[in-house]
Parts: structure tokens; sequence; C-alpha cells
């Protein structure tokens, strides 16, 4: 009996399945960095006066119905008395049920609102991100009544 030559089967050309998987790996990493950012970029930072938009906003904003009241001029042998720090303004909340999120962050900035928050009503979407894809279903200030501009205004939102 003849035993055969042993066959050396060719080498195989590609990648090997160790290398497919770092690659995958690294690209799902890479892809997850990116959603990371563009969510970053797009939210921004929603703290009170962190952003400078908001500060030029609520800097330029001033609020009709708001007069500067005059002082009295002290005598020239007084010393001047401390001012007492000035009120918060107060304005007329609008109506914003049924208005897109992002136009109405920007007419409570318009009026000087400095402190508004966005919360999810819908159970399968909890994170508002890009405030344009939602709607207003409710507000914390009921509409018409008078509110500081410093109020912590919270609007309940939905995609539905």
């Amino acid at each position: 009996m003849t035993i055969p030559p042993a066959m050396n089967p060719a080498p195989k050309k590609g990648l090997s399945l160790a290398v497919v998987i770092g690659i995958i790996a690294a690209v799902v990493i890479l892809l997850l960095c990116c959603v990371i950012g563009v969510v970053v970029a797009v939210t921004g930072d929603d703290k009170p006066g962190a952003s400078p938009s908001a500060s030029a906003a609520s800097a330029a904003a001033t609020p009709a119905g708001v007069v500067a009241s005059p002082s009295a001029s002290p005598s020239p042998s007084a010393s001047p008395s401390p001012s007492p720090s000035p009120s918060p303004a107060t304005v007329k909340m609008p109506n914003l049920v049924g208005v897109n999120a992002a136009v109405a962050e920007d007419k409570l900035r318009k009026l000087g609102f400095t402190k508004i928050d966005f919360g999810s009503l819908d159970p399968d979407d909890t994170l508002v991100i890009i405030r344009a894809n939602w709607t207003v279903k409710k507000q914390s200030e009921k509409a018409g009544t008078m509110v500081s501009v410093d109020t912590l205004i919270v609007l309940s939102v939905s995609k539905k």
C-alpha cells in the first residue's frame, strides 16, 4: 500500500477572524464617539448662564413694562446709601401649549426667562435632545400670569 504524499493546502488569502473582529470593534467605538459628539454639540449646556448665547439673550432682552425708577439725589453732606438690589422683572407668561418646543424656548428667552427645562411625556422617548422634534403639551406656569424671569419654567413635551 502506498501512502500519498502530504498535501499542503495553499495559504488562505484574506483576514483572520481576530482581525475582522478587531476592525468591527474599532468601527463601533468610532461611531459611538461620533454620536456622543453630535449629541453634545446639538444639546449644548443647558445650565443657566453657561452658554454665551443664553447670557447674551438675557442681557439683551429688556421686557416691556420694566421701568427704572429715578433715584433721589443725595445731599452733598450725606454719604450715599447703598442701593437695594433690583428685584427680578416680571412678565406675562405666554400660552405655549401646542407650540413647537424650539419656538417656545425662543419666545421665553426673548421675554427674558433664563431657567427653562424640558420634560418628555413619551414613555419611549425620555430624553429631549432636538427640541424642534417636540411639541409643548403642558407648561409649569399658567398662561397669562405674571411670572418672575428667574422662575424655573418646565415645558412638558411630546413627539406625538
